[in-house]
């Protein structure tokens, strides 16, 4: 029953709803405080709050523009519209929506730290540092607020600044598991400088919960392989990753299924029979598993004065999305289904979406990078919508290359990281893959080995510039003095020279990984 229930109740009854994750009853109150309440603004943000949880941001966007025509100035419902044309992928009128908050005169607290999100979710770290740091200094004991800036000062290579913003958070809250993973990312630990005592007194005594045990037991296997402790770190990384994989819901045969029907549909006939792409000259896609080296590549390649580094970005998997759906209509598809519908689009439509949907992110340089490492599952898809598009790939000793990823802690995606067993499964598929692309697409991907790229730094970028259609320029080989933020899990390691010390790492635990490595000679595999 709604019925004399008050606007105020009700908006609360929807956000505490959101919470439980009770989104059937949060949906029907949102259809009570509108259409009871019609002109009370809060209800219609907490409608359009309500749509973003299910995704549906087009339908949020459409609510808050009736909450703004209630309250046309409001501060918070701009930010509102900001999340909202963000999520529905339109970056260029959400940076109007931006400029019209940031032309108000005041903000509090909140405001600026929610700008700060906003304006990082633009790539716009330096003006989001900014923004972070008037929220922390109008409230300097605000967890949230000194995570968020020492995140900014991480992307912007201010290692030192966001080790003492991390340690502010730590002395308040000894047990704040994303702080201490942070802080232990930041730089090689060393004997006399490290915090391997303070991080297992805390999973010692403290009540943790599961995802934060996780957090400290990775926090602990780096910087125990940092001292040379190998032994002790992958006891701690087999702890802390064990409880992980336990905690998920994931079967890598899926994702190999999903593989292995890419390998079927897309094949040499479907390359050659389907129409033309869009003749965009502009992208650069660097691909590769994830910890292969392809935010190496992308500082290399970014330091070029006709190219501008655009980070991981997803716009080409949402367009191919919005097109397979079009294609499919109202009938519905599971992921095999999908990938089958997604062979019969428009793929000249594909190009011309993908590269409208970077605006306006690019367009101010002839070359733009999109180093999303995942979309080496669309490179066939790449080649046919964007023929003259580069395609680059990154490839590390297969070794190396799981182990690297095993011992990363990913927030959401690569699920496939956190056991050997599906880390094995998962590397065949991917190699399967890239063996069939190259197949059908002869001299199309560009393939580099990191360790050439390691060991033999400024060929291996020549012979990538030349792929690109570009111009030799020295400062390539001076990447690691850019200030340009980078925002992946090698935001510290790219901010220095050259280091070949990765290289054979997985060597120090040659006992420990022996079930992964059987597993991948058992596939024919070359070590």
């Amino acid at each position: 029953m709604t019925r004399g229930r008050s606007k105020r109740e009700l908006v609360d009854g929807i956000y505490r709803l959101m919470d439980q994750r009770d989104f059937q009853n949060a949906g029907k109150l949102c259809e009570a405080v509108t259409s009871q309440y019609p002109d009370f603004d809060e209800g219609w943000v907490a409608a359009a709050e309500f749509f973003l949880r299910v995704t549906n941001p087009q339908r949020a966007l459409e609510l808050t523009t009736k909450a703004l025509s209630l309250s046309p100035r409001s501060t918070d419902w701009l930010l509102l519209r900001t999340r909202c044309l963000l999520e529905c992928g339109d970056t260029s009128e959400a940076k109007s929506t931006l400029s019209e908050i940031l032309n108000q005169d005041a903000h509090t607290a909140h405001q600026h730290n929610e700008i700060g999100m906003l304006l990082a979710r633009m790539d716009e770290h330096s003006q989001a540092q900014a923004h972070y740091e008037k929220a922390v200094s109008a409230l300097p004991n605000e967890i949230e607020f000194l995570f968020n800036l020492a995140t900014s000062q991480r992307f912007l290579g201010q290692a030192d600044a966001a080790e003492r913003t991390l340690n502010r958070i730590l002395n308040q809250d000894p047990s704040d598991y994303e702080a201490a993973a942070m802080r232990s990312s930041l730089r090689r630990q060393l004997p006399d400088h490290n915090h391997v005592d303070a991080l297992k007194h805390t999973l010692d005594t403290a009540e943790l919960s599961a995802p934060a045990r996780v957090s400290f037991c990775y926090a602990l296997a780096k910087e125990l392989e940092d001292l040379e402790a190998y032994a002790e770190s992958f006891a701690f990384l087999e702890q802390g990753a064990s409880l992980r994989r336990a905690g998920m819901r994931y079967e890598v045969a899926t994702d190999v299924e999903i593989i292995n029907q890419i390998i079927r549909v897309f094949d040499r006939e479907w390359l050659n029979a389907r129409g033309p792409g869009h003749d965009s000259t502009e992208p650069i896609f660097v691909i590769g598993l994830p910890r292969s080296g392809t935010t190496l590549l992308e500082r290399i390649l970014g330091s070029h004065s006709e190219v501008y580094a655009a980070g991981e970005l997803v716009h080409f998997g949402i367009e191919l999305t919005k097109l397979t759906r079009e294609q499919l209509g109202t009938a519905k598809a599971d992921r095999k289904q999908f990938v089958t519908a997604s062979a019969e689009i428009d793929y000249r439509k594909l190009g011309e979406r993908y590269v409208r949907s970077t605006r306006p992110l690019t367009g101010s340089t002839p070359r733009f990078i999109d180093k999303l490492p995942f979309n080496y599952l669309y490179a066939g898809l790449i080649h046919k919508a964007l023929p003259q598009a580069k395609i680059i790939s990154l490839r590390r000793h297969p070794m190396d290359s799981c182990y690297s990823m095993y011992k990363q802690l990913f927030r959401d995606a690569y699920p496939f990281s956190y056991s050997q067993q599906d880390l094995a499964s998962y590397y065949v598929a991917y190699h399967r893959l890239m063996e069939h692309w190259l197949s059908i697409m002869p001299g199309v991907i560009h393939m580099v080995r990191y360790e050439d790229l390691v060991n033999d730094t400024e060929r291996e970028a020549r012979r990538v510039m030349a792929h690109c259609g570009l111009n030799w320029e020295p400062q390539c080989l001076e990447f690691h003095k850019s200030t340009s933020a980078t925002t992946t899990a090698s935001a510290t390691q790219v901010r220095q020279k050259i280091y070949t010390s990765s290289v054979g790492k997985w060597r120090a635990y040659e006992k420990e990984l022996s079930p992964l490595r059987l597993m991948l000679q058992a596939a024919g595999i070359k070590l």
